[in-house]
């Protein structure tokens, strides 16, 4: 389709002939999609316990590491650890 029309030496462009192209069969059937893997099995011990606690209060969206960093500023801040250790532990759950 492209070089249907081509310029001659006279500068008019002369309709060039084109074998017929067949009319497009049908796509083959698709196959079905592979089958989903199974979800890895749950941990056993303490991990299941924790993500109870944390369903129950709805903190199982919160990141881990950030869970740590609560965990930490609450420990110092009981046993009235020093203030700027807190303040950055602070600043970094911010971030």
């Amino acid at each position: 389709m492209y070089n249907r029309y081509i310029r001659n030496d006279d500068g008019v462009y002369a309709r060039q002939p084109q074998p017929e192209s067949k009319p497009q069969e049908a796509p083959p059937p698709q196959s079905p999609p592979p089958p989903r893997p199974e979800p890895p099995p749950k941990p056993v011990g303490a991990i299941p316990v924790l993500s109870g606690i944390l369903d129950k209060l709805h903190l199982g969206d919160i990141d881990i590491g950030d869970l740590l960093l609560l965990l930490l500023l609450f420990h110092l801040f009981r046993e009235d650890g020093d203030e700027e250790l807190l303040i950055a532990i602070g600043l970094l759950l911010i971030l």
